[in-house]
């Protein structure tokens, strides 16, 4: 199986969205969202067919990214994110087209 190599897919377990939808991204998607090391970042975030869709946008708006990659997602993202086994989540990041999307576990 040939893969894209700026294109990753995080399946961990680990990753788990909080009861409060505060969820953690991993490096490999930081770096796809082209934040710098130490410095937070804002992303728009879209839901569509229950996947989360994260893209970067200038400081004006948007959701608020730490340093450390923590995200407080509300509304139809949290909803969409809940709907999978016990809240666990997966991750596909593009550096080419700096998005990331996050995947329920089914």
């Amino acid at each position: 199986m040939m893969q894209d190599s700026k294109s990753i897919t995080v399946k961990s377990r680990r990753l788990k969205m909080s009861p409060g939808g505060i969820v953690t991204l991993p490096v490999s998607a930081r770096k796809a969202l082209k934040m710098e090391k130490g410095k937070g970042a804002c992303v728009t975030v879209a839901v569509k067919d229950n996947v989360v869709t994260l893209a970067p946008i200038n400081k004006n708006g948007g959701f608020r990214v730490s340093s450390k990659g923590q995200l407080e997602l509300r509304g139809e993202a949290q909803a969409a994110l809940a709907t999978g086994t016990n809240r666990h989540y997966w991750i596909e990041a593009n550096d080419d087209s700096s998005v990331v999307t996050l995947n329920p576990f089914k």
